[in-house]
């Protein structure tokens, strides 16, 4: 696919400039990498457009939060490690955080024991390092007994081999309403034991409650809920029980047919001892976590609802591509000579692809295009992600590759962990058909950047991650949980990242590595830069922590989001948002009638006088984890808003004109209206 700049050029104001050599050298040098060392060719299919490149990303000093330095952040000599296998090639680099000058806006408070959550997470790790144990596991924000209160459910692991021992169990948190929760595992039937990474939440049989899937190293699970605060087991019946090593995953309809189906991603295959590596000081037995490399990938799964609380696995059939056939010989005209030749007669025809090179883990699932249908997005470990184009017939269109959203600005296939899609840019006056089109961003391991592709319509993304800003001070981390939501309000999406290291002994082998690593906070400014803000967030953000899955939703109900992090081996965290703002908000919570009842794969368009905010109704998000289902979308200072369009996903579009703000408003998708004309890609 050619594609002239011009046509991907919308913002004058993004000034041209490419990573620099050394920028380039720390990222290639992190990991082991699909690309040779010193190559830095992007992939076919992955243009740098002009006028809307990397900008510079230098920090501006060497101390961060409150200009103190930090273990993470103290300047080092570049250290590179000798230990045959091992997954960081450099294990120190002479990165820094910017200093921070000034207060951060942002306010939060970890409130977990006074709560009354007295979770703590359980990975199996043990001194061999069996590798599932490094990727932890997640949380889910959800109304499990229909209250309007908002619950927490926390995932949890077990000891490896399975069956060597049974361990606590998952555990459900009931939302009492006055910043207190109560431990109702038991009553509920959520009590799952064994080995869990993710949670899927949504209603799959349209009867109003929210269902749960878990994605286990094992059979996955299904639990129904009852609608009396009880769940049943259905895992067996369902067909979904097989036995594999799921990571996380999201929900859709990507049929529109009006019931939920669900895409599982597999990390890979690990069955021990024949696929357990040994990788460190074997005389000392200081054992590491051998690299993704080591890891066979298999097939991710895509599970189609088959309206009767079953479900098919139609991986095989749904993800294609366009190839060139040849159908026989046929004679033409050569232009140059005249003469008449035969050559092949070819025909373009789609295929089935199911991919099996991922080791899979967060996924999103948006409308990544345009053209009101909703589309796959999934970060995948040292390997390319995938991004599924949904073509409306039934099928999606691979153009991983082909997108730019599979590999860095270098070509290489980074560590994707976590993952989201937002419209976090201003608007356009010259390209007003992007205005809308989400943004992607994938969290990644350490001496790799977080990388944040901008959308440039028709399926087509740039990544554009220092031109923002989050380049350098997401270098140094292992990144996990992470999502673009407000937090202050302002109508600008920020970002949060939880971190922590997978190995907590790299200091007996004499590197330079914490285990315990602070989270990020990064503020959108005005959708042109992103900034660095923990300086005076709250304690949480002053110390180490071992971050895996984070969940995002307005827990206390107050118009303003908040964060769980279920953390490895340790408490779990309830981060309260606190911040202080007099910026005003809109809660949508969204019923579908003709589509499906969770309204997932609708688009919402908030005009707040001077622009229009874009939202989505997501599946997915994050790391192994499910988010408030609530759209909470903040205005800033406008008391009133003029309209708010939402775009069902059967293609219904409802207004609701001079809304009120700081409420919360409940929308059920019209059952007569006639659809409105299906948008375009934008071009």
């Amino acid at each position: 696919m050619v594609i002239s700049p011009r046509s991907i050029c919308p913002r004058k104001c993004r000034t041209p400039w490419y990573l620099g050599g050394l920028a380039i050298i720390l990222v290639l040098a992190g990991c082991d990498s699909s690309v040779s060392p010193g190559a830095t060719a992007a992939k076919p299919g992955a243009p740098r457009p002009a006028g809307k490149t990397a900008s510079r990303d230098v920090p501006d000093g060497g101390k961060s939060r409150s200009g103190q330095a930090s273990p993470a952040s103290k300047s080092q000599a570049k250290v590179v490690s000798n230990i045959e296998g091992d997954r960081m090639v450099v294990v120190a680099a002479p990165v820094v955080l910017t200093k921070q000058t000034e207060s951060s806006p942002f306010r939060f408070t970890e409130i977990s024991k006074e709560a009354g959550i007295d979770f703590v997470h359980f990975s199996g790790m043990l001194e061999e390092k069996y590798f599932p144990t490094a990727n932890g596991s997640g949380v889910a924000i959800f109304d499990y007994d229909g209250d309007g209160l908002l619950d927490l459910y926390f995932a949890t692991a077990t000891m490896l081999p399975l069956g060597t021992a049974v361990k606590d169990p998952n555990r459900l948190y009931k939302n009492l309403g006055n910043g207190r929760f109560k431990d109702m595992t038991e009553p509920s039937g959520l009590g799952y034991r064994g080995f869990c990474h993710g949670i899927i939440v949504g209603d799959l049989d349209n009867d109003g409650d929210q269902d749960v899937f878990l994605c286990n190293y094992g059979p996955n699970v299904l639990y129904l809920n009852n609608g009396n605060g009880t769940f049943k087991d259905i895992s067996k019946s369902a067909g979904i029980d097989v036995n594999n090593w799921s990571s996380g995953g999201a929900l859709l309809d990507y049929d529109n047919d009006g019931d939920l189906d669900i895409y599982v991603a597999n990390y890979g295959r690990w069955v021990y001892p024949e696929d357990h590596k040994r990788v460190g000081d074997l005389e000392k037995k200081i054992f590491l976590y051998s690299s993704p490399r080591t890891i066979k990938t298999v097939k991710h799964m895509f599970y189609r609802n088959n309206g009767n609380l079953t479900f098919t696995d139609v991986y095989d059939q749904v993800i294609t591509v366009e190839k060139d056939t040849v159908i026989g010989k046929k004679e033409v005209v050569d232009e140059k000579t005249g003469q008449k030749k035969t050559v092949d007669d070819v025909k373009k025809e789609r295929i089935p692809r199911p991919r099996d090179d991922g080791h899979g883990f967060g996924v999103v699932t948006a409308d990544l295009n345009g053209d009101g249908l909703i589309d796959i997005y999934v970060a995948n470990d040292m390997n390319p992600n995938f991004l599924f184009l949904n073509l409306g017939n039934g099928t999606f269109d691979d153009v991983s590759e082909a997108s730019g959203a599979a590999y860095d600005i270098n070509g290489t296939a980074q560590s994707g962990m976590g993952v989201d899609a937002e419209d976090i840019d201003p608007p356009s006056a010259e390209h007003p058909e992007l205005d809308g089109l989400p943004e992607l961003y994938v969290t990644n391991f350490a001496n790799e950047y977080d990388t944040l592709y901008q959308n440039f319509g028709k399926g087509v993304f740039f990544d554009n991650t220092a031109f923002f800003g989050i380049a350098s001070d997401t270098m140094p981390f292992v990144k996990w949980g992470t999502a673009f939501v407000d937090l202050d309000n302002d109508g600008w999406p920020d970002n949060f990242v939880t971190n922590g290291h997978v190995d907590d002994n790299r200091r007996l082998l004499n590197q330079p590595v914490e285990y315990e690593q602070i989270p990020l906070l990064f503020r959108n400014i005005d959708g042109r830069r992103f900034k660095l803000s923990t300086r005076d967030a709250g304690a949480y953000f002053e110390k180490g922590h071992v971050g895996r899955g984070a969940a995002f939703g307005d827990i206390d109900n107050d118009g303003d989001i908040d964060i769980v992090v279920n953390e490895k081996d340790r408490h779990a965290a309830v981060l309260r948002n606190d911040t202080p703002t007099q910026n005003h908000w809109v809660r949508l919570v969204l019923q579908g009638t003709r589509s499906n009842r969770d309204a997932i794969g609708a688009k919402v368009e908030v005009n707040i006088g001077s622009r229009k905010i874009y939202r989505q109704r997501k599946g997915g998000v994050s790391l192994e984890s499910a988010n408030d289902p609530r759209l909470l979308v903040g205005v800033g200072a406008v008391s009133e808003l003029p309209n708010i369009t939402i775009r069902w996903p059967s293609g219904v579009v409802s207004t609701m004109d001079k809304v009120k703000v700081d409420q919360t408003y409940q929308i059920v998708e019209p059952k007569d209206a006639a659809p409105a004309p299906p948008g375009k890609p934008a071009r």
